[in-house]
């Protein structure tokens, strides 16, 4: 009896002699023979090619061509008004120190490798011509030949894994920053998409897709768009605009409505919890020390990140330790960052004295008369 793996590249035969197999079980076997004799032939074909190593070596390249594309993006998010990651400077100047030594590193890892398995692609080449003829006549040579260009084809994938992980670190480092400043573009460009005007002194910080469980037009899609001063959710909905064929929707269009406006000092607390038991959703609840809009609770269901993270996400801007993570270098000169604000200290109405607002609050309102002052923002 014998059994053809061709997933796992070999063959397992039967020591029977050819005068004692059917012609069916002589046929299958010939087939056998040849398919690991095309194995063999096609693996050594691309042996060169692959102990070029090019897939990592370009990989590499690729990374290491995109340091300047790295540079102008963290550039244009601070030009943007993005104020948080003080570190991101840093952690570039990391980036193109260990792009050097990942470069020197594939380099000898390629050359050691190379050496070292070119003189077995070349013996494999020299048994692979020797054989000709009739597959059966060379039977235990291709069963032979067969088992070693599987270890030498093993040995490559290894070779090419460990030049991967010699260039690990800086790849690793280059990857990381590239998504770090890819969430930071997309949260600017929600924020300039909001319906609403952000003040002088607001710089995006978070942006988190969200379902208002609780909210007071009931459940509602949308985005909960965070800054040091203000906790906003934006409500997300698809009009339709145009119908085809009185059922089907021909022209759409994604409308953004503002349904939470609060200023973070307003914000009491902030938990995380689970729901379900094998899919489970990632609860988030907010409770505010005032009422803001008719609300002093809120349940949100958050996507792309677990409400353990936006929980300590919101805890970091709730008690201030946010702060240290600002970047304290020159920013632009349009960017609007660290603009102070004004408020007056007395009623002009009947003299009382106006506690200082809280983080986030655009007016005072005197706890005696009620009359409303603005808080200016952007004004010394």
């Amino acid at each position: 009896m014998y059994v053809i793996f061709t997933a796992a590249r070999s063959c397992v035969f039967d020591e029977r002699s050819d005068a004692t197999m059917s012609p069916e079980e002589k046929q299958h076997r010939r087939i056998a023979l040849e398919t690991e004799l095309s194995f063999v032939r096609s693996t050594l074909e691309a042996a060169p090619m692959r102990l070029s190593f090019e897939g990592p070596l370009r990989e590499l390249n690729e990374r290491l061509a995109g340091l300047n594309a790295l540079g102008e993006q963290l550039a244009r998010a601070r030009a943007r008004g993005y104020v948080w990651g003080g570190d991101l400077e840093g952690q570039r100047g990391e980036v193109q120190r260990l792009a050097g030594p990942a470069l020197e590193l594939a380099r000898g890892e390629i050359h050691r490798a190379a050496n070292a398995l070119r003189a077995r692609v070349d013996s494999a080449n020299r048994s692979a011509r020797a054989i000709s003829g009739d597959v059966f006549r060379n039977e235990r040579a291709i069963q032979s030949l067969a088992s070693d260009v599987r270890g030498l084809d093993n040995a490559i994938d290894a070779a090419e894994t460990k030049v991967r992980e010699s260039t690990g670190l800086f790849a690793r480092a280059f990857d990381a920053m590239v998504g770090q400043l890819k969430r930071i573009h997309e949260t600017l460009d929600a924020f300039e998409q909001g319906s609403f005007k952000l003040q002088p002194e607001e710089n995006p910080l978070a942006v988190i897709k969200a379902t208002w469980e609780d909210s007071p037009q009931g459940k509602k899609e949308g985005l909960l768009l965070l800054t040091a001063h203000r906790i906003r959710f934006e409500a997300i909905d698809e009009v339709v605009l145009e119908r085809s064929l009185i059922f089907f929707a021909s022209r759409t269009e994604k409308r953004r409505t503002l349904l939470m406006d609060a200023p973070v000092g307003y914000l009491s607390g902030s938990d995380d919890s689970e729901r379900g038991l094998i899919m489970k959703d990632q609860l988030l609840i907010l409770t505010f020390r005032m009422a803001t809009g008719g609300f002093a609770r809120c349940t949100f269901e958050v996507e792309e990140v677990s409400a353990k993270e936006a929980d300590s996400f919101l805890e970091q801007i709730r008690s201030g330790d946010l702060e240290r993570q600002r970047y304290r270098g020159a920013m632009p000169t349009l960017s609007n960052v660290g603009v102070p604000v004004r408020w007056p200290e007395s009623c002009n109405q009947c003299g009382a004295r106006l506690e200082p607002p809280v983080r986030g609050q655009t007016y005072l309102t005197c706890a005696y008369c009620n009359a409303k002052h603005d808080v200016v923002l952007g004004e010394g």
